[in-house]
């Protein structure tokens, strides 16, 4: 007898080009499928959202807005978007990105230790990312292992690339007052402000960069327990940086951690402080 695979699923085309046919990751707002174009034959990944109120529709438009104004080489790219109403009662939008072919930090450090050159890497390449996004007035509000990506590319002396992923709760401060209120992201990386409902800046990206790139060296969360006990630890005090963290990355990361926002590096900074740590012999 045959097990059959879950994960594949029986969808209508949609927009007569789109043809999802696995599912990949689901969340509370959304699915995301390896699908199939079928005009041009390549993959693509779908991000099919669950119908809902009109401010969960409004969320999504701003989200495909965001990622479709975005051209980066560290940003996924928006293919094309449109609405599932092959049952008419619940239309669905939907997002046809770019498919990356990869694994998540979340991912690799559960397997593996990362080498201090490849966290420095991970690092250097989303500050790029970090620097071109808040530059664009947008704001990213939810970096951690599991939205960065490492892509190897497949190449002989190619290396992986990190890449930012899910824009999903991103801010664009271009157009919309930064009076953000209410709690949202993921608690474990979120910085102090964020942590208490407060408006965030560009500083809070640094913030949870600086918790993810401590744990790839740790690999332990630097606030664990309850959202309650996590958070009261990050109002309380920096991050504790063992003395095994490599010397030269040590007080970049302190710098990223800074409770007070105006005292951490900006993406540009972090660029140069990690561009520096990485040019100094790795022991």
């Amino acid at each position: 007898m045959t097990v059959k695979d879950r994960s594949i699923v029986d969808a209508p085309l949609l927009l007569n080009r789109y043809r999802p046919l696995q599912i990949l990751a689901r969340g509370g707002s959304s699915s995301v499928y390896r699908g199939r174009d079928e005009i041009l034959g390549r993959d693509v990944a779908i991000k099919l959202f669950k119908a809902g109120a009109v401010a969960d529709v409004r969320t999504q438009k701003e989200e495909l807005r965001l990622l479709a104004g975005l051209s980066h080489h560290g940003v996924v790219a928006v293919i094309d978007a449109g609405i599932d109403d092959s049952t008419p009662t619940d239309p669905r939008p939907f997002i046809v990105m770019e498919l990356v072919q990869g694994h998540t930090i979340r991912q690799i450090i559960n397997k593996r230790q990362l080498s201090t050159r490849e966290i420095g890497e991970i690092g250097f390449e989303i500050a790029e990312v970090l620097e071109y996004i808040h530059w664009r007035g947008v704001i990213h509000s939810d970096i951690t292992p599991s939205n960065i990506m490492l892509v190897d590319y497949g190449t002989l002396h190619s290396r992986p690339r990190a890449r930012l992923t899910d824009f999903g709760i991103a801010i664009d401060t271009l157009t919309r007052e930064n009076q953000v209120k209410g709690l949202a992201g993921t608690i474990a990386y979120m910085s102090p402000e964020q942590a208490v409902s407060k408006p965030i800046t560009p500083a809070s990206d640094i913030y949870s960069l600086g918790l993810v790139l401590l744990e790839c060296f740790t690999n332990e969360l630097a606030f664990p327990g309850s959202p309650i006990e996590s958070t009261a630890a990050r109002l309380a005090r920096g991050p504790e940086i063992p003395s095994s963290v490599d010397a030269g990355f040590a007080p970049v990361l302190a710098a990223m951690t800074e409770r007070q926002p105006t005292d951490r590096p900006t993406a540009g900074e972090l660029i140069e402080a990690l561009r520096n740590a990485l040019r100094v012999p790795q022991g």
